[in-house]
């Protein structure tokens, strides 16, 4: 058995419908009998107005006994008794660390207090996927730190980002002590060895220690419960809480703050993963390691209201702590939310998707609000690069009142192939075409003499970025995209041109061979492009087939006869120059004979690959691609493609599957890469990249919160629902379901500017039905499987028996009866 298909029977079994999925809650007149598309609204993440206070207090101690940081000689040799054996400090992950070296046996030691009773450390460190030490309390071992695959991230320097993680210190090792001697020794393996930033000693309860240490944390609930937090410190202490939003929220924290005592700065740490909070944040700047993410806030004697002037774009865990000496008395704690910010109703989504599965239903509405948190005011991104010291969101990257750019905490820029999944997925939930429209037109300014449109744009500082030629590419598909869902004609007419000029410099770059050559015009979605590329070049076929139908939108045939022809032309140069037929699958170029997922996908999508050479494609993803985590990017590391998993790239293997009707290899896809970013039982948003560990393959600077990863939520609306435009503003479109293996119906809204096509499709027992609601204006073709049926109707009239179509124009494609020129209201029946 392949791994695809083992993997399929278990993605069969995750989706297996809940208890009660269509039961009383049904409308008596939906003659599917399935629940109102009102129950959906409960998994909508957005909130429902500007204003966000924390869920829940995430982590909090009564007593933080003692506090020491290789940031300060004072406090590690003055204050903690240093015992610093051969150790050294130096930068690591951004900060300065305490760090052992490479010997086995090297360590060092502090003198650290503690408060009475049972007693945690709060260790920082410095990332790695080798580090292998002891840490040890009054010379006994209580925590083996042993290496971590999981922290092996792709830049160099082990660059991982700061984690933490506690040790809980058994209270037979203390004793009545106020002092214990905290030490960290290498391992006889030790890897990158120790590498502390910084060392808690905490308490639940009890009293601080003697001056000058300790501080305390009182009722860390009621900064955002209507009462008040008091945190205080003297000279080595650091207390702080950690506040869980309960999922991703991004904008400007505003927080009441009485001063009672000193003047000490108040810390917002800020990150989208618990692993990686720390106080000094997480990587989200170019060059990656400048951890300056923490914001720092002045106080002042008495009471203040205060605003942090900073955005923090994307982040689910906030630490709040004093730095400095003081008693601080914290009130009215909340977030000013700035994402999706020319929305006026967040939550009020004018699309909807529900079905049998409940996981998937989480799937949907994730994409959704994951698009939403990367929809910024383009006078909101980030400076590039990135600079030591106080960390800015305050770049202009774009125009108009809102863009959706690549995540929400980091780059917040426009990037063009990032769109190519994220716009589709804004038309189809919040019914928000601006924020496409004002990233597609920015781009097409910036349109170089040559005609490539740029696919980034590096903030008004350094503007339009020309080295990812792969995204010229993309342009042309978010443009035509752009139509079909909108129907802006004026908007299409405009950049018309453009899209020819665009589509003119890709042309310049085919070789005599009839491939693209790319090199030297720019890398691609995740590496330096190989020349005459696979990938490339099938994605230049898929998007002259994109400008055909542009070019037919504006009544050029000439002009959409020549796209088509160069397509026929490159997909054979494709065929007979870079298929392997030992592997049954494309290499990656002339000059790699690794295979990628990306250029393989892209083969099937694009229409290169037919027949039993796009059935051979998928075959290879399962044989040779399926991993635990997802399907990998290249089948062997080490060559051009970079081994990992890209949620980017899966997306087109979920519509290459679905092109070939084999739904139980995309469903194994989704259950193996987008399950796990929901969490069991908490809400997620969905990452930019996965390493084969199944951890954030960027370490902290991971975008745990990027467009790019939203595929799931269109391919559940055009795929398993069926519902897709084929002229613009869906004037006409499909209704043409793709069922999978587990799941019993499927139903959902689609907003267009005739207003919404409703859909819904349900199996019981040998019968299927599909139900169907076109707005005034527009016409459908739907269709139902053929596999099985021996008769289809439509509104009670038969249209299709024992293989032959009743009515004139009813067909069988692609498995499904498909029956065209449907308006208003109807219901298609396929039974035995």
């Amino acid at each position: 058995m392949s791994t695809v298909t083992s993997l399929a029977l278990a993605a069969a079994v995750l989706v297996a419908a809940p208890a009660g999925a269509a039961s009383a809650s049904a409308s008596a007149s939906d003659p599917l009998g399935l629940p109102s598309l009102s129950r959906a609204g409960h998994y909508v993440l957005a909130p429902s107005g500007r204003t966000v206070r924390p869920a829940r207090v995430g982590e909090a101690y009564g007593v933080n006994g003692d506090y020491v940081s290789a940031d300060s000689a004072a406090s590690e040799t003055g204050g903690h008794g240093l015992e610093p054996g051969t150790s050294t400090t130096g930068k690591a992950d951004g900060v300065m660390v305490r760090r052992t070296g490479g010997a086995a046996g090297a360590g060092f030691a502090y003198t650290m207090r503690a408060g009475s009773g049972p007693v945690t450390l709060r260790v920082e460190e410095a990332g790695s996927a080798t580090a292998h030490y002891d840490v040890l309390v009054n010379g006994t071992v209580v925590h083996e730190r042993t290496p971590d695959p999981k922290q092996a991230g792709v830049w160099s320097g082990d660059k991982d980002g700061l984690v933490h993680y506690e040790v809980n210190v058994p209270e037979r090792l203390t004793g009545s002590s106020e002092t214990m001697k905290v030490e960290f020794r290498n391992a006889d393996d030790p890897g990158q060895g120790a590498r502390i930033h910084a060392v808690w000693t905490l308490a639940r309860q009890g009293r601080a220690s003697a001056a000058p240490y300790g501080a305390t944390v009182r009722n860390p609930a009621g900064a955002f419960h209507g009462g008040t937090t008091t945190l205080a410190s003297n000279a080595y202490g650091r207390p702080y809480v950690v506040y869980d939003f309960g999922k991703e929220v991004g904008g400007q924290v505003q927080v009441t703050a009485d001063v009672r005592k000193g003047t000490p700065r108040l810390g917002l740490a800020f990150s989208e993963s618990d692993q990686y909070l720390t106080t000094a944040s997480d990587y989200s700047q170019d060059p990656v390691g400048l951890a300056t993410e923490t914001h720092y806030l002045d106080t002042g004697s008495g009471r203040t209201a205060m605003t942090d002037p900073v955005i923090r774009g994307g982040f689910r865990y906030l630490m709040v702590f004093l730095d400095g000496p003081g008693e601080v008395r914290l009130s009215d704690l909340r977030l000013k939310f700035t994402a999706d910010p020319a929305n006026p109703d967040l939550d009020g989504y004018k699309g909807a998707f529900l079905s049998s599965d409940d996981t998937l239903n989480r799937l949907w509405y994730a994409g959704a609000y994951t698009v939403q948190m990367s929809t910024i005011d383009p006078k909101t991104g980030r400076p590039y690069p990135g600079q030591e010291g106080p960390v800015r969101n305050d770049a202009i990257v774009g125009e108009g009142d809102s863009v959706i750019s690549d995540g929400a905490k980091r780059d917040r820029m426009i990037w063009g192939g990032d769109n190519a999944v994220s716009d589709a997925v804004s038309y189809l939930t919040t019914g928000q075409s601006g924020p496409a429209a004002n990233a597609v037109a920015f781009m097409a300014k910036g349109q170089s003499p040559q005609g490539q449109i740029p696919g980034l744009y590096l903030t008004d500082k350094l503007g339009y970025n020309m080295g990812w030629g792969e995204y010229a590419a993309w342009w042309v598909g978010n443009y035509w995209t752009h139509y079909l869902y909108t129907g802006d004609k004026a908007f299409f007419d405009k950049w018309y041109d453009a899209m020819k000029k665009n589509v003119a410099w890709m042309q310049s770059k085919v070789g005599s061979d009839g491939l693209l050559d790319m090199k030297g015009a720019g890398g691609t979605w995740g590496y330096g492009n190989e020349g005459k590329g696979t990938y490339v070049s099938s994605l230049y076929v898929h998007v002259l087939g994109q400008a055909a139908q542009a070019a037919e939108a504006q009544g050029d045939a000439a002009l959409a006869k020549t796209y088509r022809d160069a397509a026929a032309r490159t997909a054979k140069a494709v065929n007979d120059e870079l298929w392997d037929p030992a592997a049954g699958a494309y290499k990656v170029g002339p000059t790699d004979g690794n295979h990628p997922q990306d250029g393989n996908a892209m083969a099937v999508v694009a229409g290169v690959a037919t027949g039993d050479r796009a059935k051979s494609v998928l075959r290879f993803f399962g044989d040779r691609l399926a991993d635990q985590h997802g399907d990998l990017t290249v089948d062997k590391a080490g060559g051009v493609v970079p081994q990992y998993i890209s949620p980017f790239v899966s997306g087109q293997s979920l519509l290459a599957y679905a092109s070939q009707g084999d739904m139980a290899g995309a469903m194994s896809v989704l259950g193996r890469t987008w399950y796990p970013m929901l969490g069991k039982d908490t809400p997620g948003t969905l990452w930019e990249n996965v390493s084969t560990a199944g951890a954030p393959q960027l370490g902290s600077y991971t975008s745990l919160s990027h467009g790019w990863a939203t595929s799931p939520t269109s391919f559940l609306t055009n795929q398993v629902l069926g519902v897709t435009p084929t002229s613009g503003g869906f004037s006409t479109f499909t209704v043409l379901p793709h069922p999978a293996s587990g799941l019993s119906w499927a139903e959902g809204k689609v907003p267009t500017p005739h207003g919404d096509i409703t859909a819904a499709w349900k199996r019981r027992g040998t019968t299927f039905t599909l139900r169907v609601a076109a707005p005034g204006g527009t016409a459908a073709t739907a269709g139902v499987p053929a596999s099985g049926a021996s008769e289809v109707r439509v509104n009670g009239s038969v249209v299709w028996r024992n293989g032959t179509a009743v009515k004139p124009g009813v067909t069988v494609r692609d498995g499904l009866v498909q029956v065209p020129g449907l308006t208003g209201s109807s219901v298609l029946t396929a039974s035995r």
